[in-house]
């Protein structure tokens, strides 16, 4: 256990932090996935894969998902996808992204991307050409057509940094 305590505007703040064998990243806080121009502000939950498509949990709001054993979106090279429901009530957490535009940023896991194209896929369409460990740094934000369920939103967006 590391502690350290300091004085500020005269109230004593103590930080503790501990670090146990064997924790790490894992232990670590989720990330989350913000976007300020769809007001997106997402937690990223790791989920695993079923026929070419994610195991998408039930969560509407607040929460992205992304493929457990896939590529982490800081990585020098290669694709991360992020799967959110969209309802055409407006209750769900990727409703707006299909109103993203080349330029806009999106940020997750201390990394910074800019969208560089936006396409509208068949519902029937195979996901799994999108998942790559090679190619340049981006991500891929994928939704149901939040006005047209048999369509989907596919967002491209390359790193620009962190």
């Amino acid at each position: 256990m590391i502690r350290r305590a300091f004085a500020r505007t005269g109230v004593l703040v103590a930080l503790v932090a501990t670090v146990l064998a064997g924790q790490g990243a894992a232990h670590a806080a989720p990330d989350r996935l913000r976007i300020d121009r769809t007001g997106t502000d997402a937690v990223v939950i790791k989920v695993p894969a079923r026929n070419d498509t994610l195991a998408v949990g039930p969560r509407l709001r607040g929460a992205v998902y992304t493929w457990s054993k896939g590529d982490p979106p800081c990585d020098p090279t290669g694709s991360t996808v992020y799967a959110g429901h969209a309802w055409r009530s407006g209750n769900g957490v990727a409703d707006r992204w299909g109103q993203l535009r080349r330029g806009d940023v999106i940020k997750v896991a201390g990394c910074r991307f800019e969208v560089t194209k936006r396409e509208f896929w068949s519902a029937k369409r195979r996901m799994g050409s999108l998942y790559s460990v090679s190619g340049p740094a981006r991500i891929v934000l994928v939704a149901c057509k939040a006005d047209d369920y048999s369509k989907r939103t596919v967002i491209f967006a390359r790193k620009i940094g962190r």
